[in-house]
């Protein structure tokens, strides 16, 4: 008999991941609602139509020692859109923390990398 493998849900892990940043000293993060506007009339998600929305932002945002925290999340399996890296490297760009991460392990990484290029002592 044959044991499925259960599969790993991105929801899963934003969970884990919010759990882990929000207990780190000097980081509030938070779940950033990116899947549109519920319309009952169509009975459907849709976009906002709204000139100042960004496609591709990060499904964890925060501030982590003043600065703008954005992760991605995605399952091991997961692929970054082309608006969501743009999204990244502009965070990156302008002085932010962001990067993809499938696991704590990862936030981990991209933290240490941060506070090693900006000297921060923990």
């Amino acid at each position: 008999m044959s044991k499925k493998k259960k599969r790993v849900r991105e929801k899963d892990i934003e969970n884990l991941l919010l759990k882990y940043l929000n207990i780190l000293p000097s980081t509030f993060a938070w779940k950033n609602n990116s899947t549109g506007i519920y319309d009952a009339k169509r009975g459907c998600y849709r976009k906002q139509q709204n000139k100042w929305a960004i496609n591709g932002v990060s499904d964890i945002l925060g501030v982590h020692h003043g600065r703008l925290l954005a992760i991605e999340v995605k399952t091991p399996s997961g692929k970054v859109t082309t608006e969501q890296q743009e999204f990244i490297d502009r965070v990156q760009r302008e002085g932010g923390i962001a990067g993809v991460a499938r696991s704590v392990a990862d936030v981990r990484a991209l933290l240490a990398e941060f506070k090693t290029r900006e000297g921060i002592d923990e």
